[in-house]
């Protein structure tokens, strides 16, 4: 565990803040670069450098005194703070933030360079990687069918020759005699596979009203 140290003179002080400001600046435009167009704010990037100026502040000022730290508990809590966070990754941002005002509230600049350095590089990492979004062309394949089990067999054949993976989702028959509408839930070999499908599917006589509505990528904003 970390003890605070307050600092013992105004130029220690200033360094303290100078490296958390350096800390939290480089915080920030890493925030700036990699957020998305809708969640960006320009108040928030800015609230990232302050609140890491004011943390350390408020560590140099609290110290090791318990007194002081009651203080500094009530005094926030008559401080209603009532801005949503528009997603938890701002949420991170922020308490990567008052990780490196503390550690440089409490003396360890070092601790302040590293996690800037850490937490930073990983969301440079994420974003350059998209990591967590899922790249496939998924989607949803509907149409009406003549013919019966022979004209399903011809069908099938032409699924699967470009899509990895599909399942029947839904079927019914529009009237007695009428053709069998079917939904498949498929999984396409190419994103550029969706046009060869369709157009190979419209020159079989036995299937109507195609329709293929691609699902959106999960994990993008």
């Amino acid at each position: 565990m970390i003890a605070a140290l307050p600092p013992s003179t105004v130029s220690e002080l200033l360094l303290r803040l100078l490296v958390s400001w350096l800390c939290a600046q480089a915080l920030a435009v890493i925030y700036a670069r990699s957020s998305g167009i809708l969640s960006y704010s320009q108040n928030f990037v800015q609230s990232i450098v302050m609140l890491a100026l004011v943390v350390t502040i408020v560590m140099g000022v609290v110290g090791d005194s318990l007194s002081r730290a009651f203080g500094l508990a009530a005094a926030l809590a008559i401080v209603r703070f009532r801005t949503p966070i528009k997603d938890t990754r701002d949420a991170i941002f922020l308490f990567a933030a008052v990780a490196i005002g503390m550690s440089t509230g409490v003396g360890s600049l070092s601790t302040a360079v590293i996690a800037t350095v850490v937490v930073g590089g990983s969301a440079v990492w994420a974003d350059w990687t998209g990591f967590g979004s899922r790249v496939s062309a998924e989607g949803i394949l509907r149409f009406r069918m003549d013919g019966g089990e022979a004209a399903r067999d011809q069908v099938l054949t032409v699924i699967r020759r470009h899509c990895r993976s599909f399942q029947l989702t839904a079927a019914r028959q529009t009237g007695p005699d009428g053709p069998e509408e079917l939904v498949y839930d498929i999984d396409l070999s190419h994103p550029e596979s969706a046009d060869a499908l369709v157009r190979e599917l419209s020159g079989t006589s036995l299937v109507s009203g195609i329709s293929l509505l691609p699902l959106a990528r999960v994990g993008e904003s």
